[in-house]
This record gives C-alpha cells, structure tokens and sequence, in this order.
C-alpha cells in the first residue's frame, strides 16, 4: 500500500536527495584524500 506524495512533497524529496548526495560526494572526495595523502606519506 503506497502512500500518494503530492507535488510538493516530490519537490522536497528531491531537493533532500540531492542535497545529501552532494555532501556524500564532498565527503568522500575529503576521505579519499587523506587516504592518498596518507599512502603517499608512507613512502
């Protein structure tokens, strides 16, 4: 049994979406270049 959104609710939904996207790939980017800072330090 689904619940019916309206408009307004997709648009929020949406705008969430995405806004949590971007912080994941902003995140990760940071991660992966401390990794990389991290390896590269070792050597």
């Amino acid at each position: 049994m689904s619940k019916f959104l309206t408009p307004e609710e997709v648009m929020i939904r949406r705008k969430r979406n995405k806004a949590i996207l971007y912080a994941s790939i902003i995140l990760g980017t940071m991660i992966l270049s401390a990794v990389v800072t991290i390896l590269t330090n070792q050597l």
